[in-house]
C-alpha cells in the first residue's frame, strides 16, 4: 500500500508541474504578443513624429503652398493622434487618404498643396495602424495588408515628391533642388544657353548663399526613408518580409495604392 501511495503521489506531482509548464508556455506566448503590440505602438508614434517633421520642412521650403491659419490645427491633429480634421476640395469634404494624395500630386494649380500631402500621408498611417483602436492586446490584431500598402506608398511618395511637375513644367514640391538650380531652369526654359558667366550671375550664387558645387538637399528623402524603415520594422514584427518596389513599377503607377 505505501508503495502504491508513493506512485500516486509522484504522478500527481508530475501532473501538477506539467500543468504549470504548459501554463507558463502559454503565458510566454501572450507576453511575446503583448510586447509586440507595445513595440508597434512605438513604431507608429515615431512615424507620426516624422510626419510633423516633414510638414515643417515642406512649409519652410514651399512657404506659399500651405494654409498658415490651418497649420496649428494640423500639427495638433497629428501630435494628439486624432483623425477629425478634413479639408475641402471644390466645396466637398475629402475623407480618404487616396483622395488627399491624388490632389497633392495633381498637375493642376492646387492651393495649399502641402496640407493635402501631409494629411493624406497621416490619414493612411492612421488607418494602416488603426490608431483609433490604440489598445491592441496582441501584434496579430494589426492589418498586415494595410501596413504593406503604407510601406509601398512611402516608396511611391519618395519618388513622386522628387520628380513630379505641374502643367507649366514646374516642380510640385521644392525639396532636393538648390535655389540656383530652380533659377537656372527657369532661364533655360526662356531660351537661355548658359555660359559660365550666367552661372556666376545667378542670384543665390552671386550673393554667396549657395555655390554651384554644393550638395542637393536630401533631408526630405531621408525623413521619408526613416518613416519607411519604421514601417518595415512593424512588418518584421508581424513576421512579414517587406518588399521593395522597382523604379519602373513606381513610374507606371498613376494613383497611390
Amino acid at each position: 500500500m505505501p508503495y502504491i501511495k508513493n506512485i500516486v503521489l509522484i504522478l500527481l506531482t508530475l501532473s501538477f508541474f506539467t500543468g504549470c509548464i504548459s501554463i507558463k508556455k502559454e503565458n510566454l506566448g501572450e507576453v511575446f504578443q503583448s510586447t509586440g503590440a507595445i513595440e508597434i505602438k512605438k513604431d507608429y508614434k515615431k512615424v507620426t513624429k516624422l510626419v510633423i517633421k516633414l510638414k515643417n520642412k515642406l512649409d519652410k521650403r514651399n512657404p506659399r503652398a500651405y494654409d498658415k491659419e490651418m497649420a496649428s490645427k494640423i500639427y495638433s491633429e497629428i501630435d494628439s493622434l486624432e483623425n477629425n480634421l478634413d479639408l475641402k476640395f471644390k466645396n466637398s469634404s475629402v475623407n480618404s487618404y487616396k483622395s488627399y494624395l491624388q490632389i497633392a500630386f495633381s498637375k493642376d494649380d492646387i492651393k495649399n498643396r502641402n496640407d493635402y500631402l501631409i494629411l493624406g500621408l497621416y490619414k493612411q498611417i492612421y488607418e494602416a495602424y488603426d490608431i483609433s483602436s490604440s489598445y491592441k492586446i496582441t501584434a496579430f490584431s494589426y492589418d498586415k495588408e494595410k501596413l504593406q500598402k503604407l510601406y509601398h506608398n512611402l516608396q511611391i511618395l519618395s519618388w513622386k515628391i522628387k520628380v513630379e511637375k505641374d502643367l507649366k513644367d514646374n516642380y510640385l514640391f521644392l525639396t532636393w533642388q538648390n535655389n540656383w538650380q530652380i533659377e537656372l531652369e527657369k532661364k533655360v526654359k526662356n531660351g537661355l544657353k548658359p555660359t559660365w558667366k550666367d552661372f556666376q550671375n545667378l542670384a543665390y550664387i552671386k550673393s554667396g548663399e549657395e555655390n554651384i558645387f554644393g550638395y542637393s538637399n536630401f533631408s526630405f528623402e531621408h525623413t521619408i526613408l526613416h518613416m519607411k524603415n519604421r514601417v518595415e520594422m512593424t512588418l518584421e514584427r508581424l513576421g512579414i518580409e517587406p518588399t521593395e518596389m522597382s523604379i519602373n513599377a513606381i513610374k507606371s503607377l498613376f494613383i497611390f495604392l
